[in-house]
Formats: structure tokens, C-alpha cells, sequence
């Protein structure tokens, strides 16, 4: 089942709608549980092909500030980088290499945020569909 027929459900809509709300108020990672970030991450990113992955990514990306994009970049052991640019590349790479790491390593608190970012920022998309 893909994202476009889980929000034919109004239900599913209603649950995603209110997940894109709370990650756009306050900080990323602020209302939203490791658990819930880790659920829609795996919904919408199975959807997505590398060039919608990357560009949720960077919009994720640009709502941390450099200091957790740095961290994040650490947590990926990539070179070290706040260019949401760079991060969202070493992320796609990294989900398509070990689609696994990023839910290991969600006890990083700017990590839950970019992954939830990665997330919302891809359902809104649907959503204006």
C-alpha cells in the first residue's frame, strides 16, 4: 500500500496531517516520539525515489540548526558538514546502504529530527497532491 492509498483513508490523512503539524511547530524532534518518527519515516520513504528522498532531506535538513546538522553528520560518520545539501546526499546513501541505520542511531536527538523531518517533509507533498 502505498502513501497515496493510505491517505485515501481519512483516518491515515488525519493521523499524517496532525504528524507534518506538530514537526512544523517548535523544534523538529519536539512532540513527536522516537517510535511515531520511525513509523512514518518507514511509510513515506518506501514511496520515494532518490531525488524526493534527497529533497526532503535537505528541506529536513534546513530546519536544524548547523550544530545538529554537524552532529547528525558525525552520528552518519560522514566528513563533518552543517550544508543540508551535503547531509541529505549522505543520508540517501546511507538509507539505501544500511536502511537500518538510521532507526538504530534515533536516540540522537537532531537524528530523530531529520528523520521525522525527512517524513513530513515528503507527506506534504502528497498531501497538496
Amino acid at each position: 500500500m502505498g502513501l497515496t492509498d493510505i491517505l485515501q483513508d481519512s483516518g491515515r490523512r488525519e493521523q499524517i496531517e496532525d504528524f507534518v503539524s506538530r514537526y512544523d511547530q517548535g523544534k523538529p524532534a519536539d512532540g513527536i516520539t522516537d517510535e511515531e518518527a520511525v513509523q512514518r519515516y518507514d511509510e513515506v520513504t518506501a514511496q520515494l525515489d532518490d531525488q524526493e528522498y534527497e529533497s526532503s532531506a535537505r528541506e529536513a535538513f534546513e530546519r536544524l540548526d548547523p550544530q545538529e546538522r554537524r552532529e547528525v553528520s558525525r552520528t552518519l560518520q560522514q566528513e563533518e558538514t552543517d550544508d543540508p545539501a551535503e547531509l541529505a546526499k549522505a543520508t540517501r546513501r546511507v538509507q539505501k546502504e544500511q536502511p537500518d541505520l538510521l532507526r538504530d542511531l534515533m536516540s540522537n536527538p537532531a537524528l530523530k529530527g531529520a528523520v521525522a523531518g525527512i517524513a513530513a517533509q515528503a507527506a506534504k507533498r502528497v498531501l497538496k497532491r
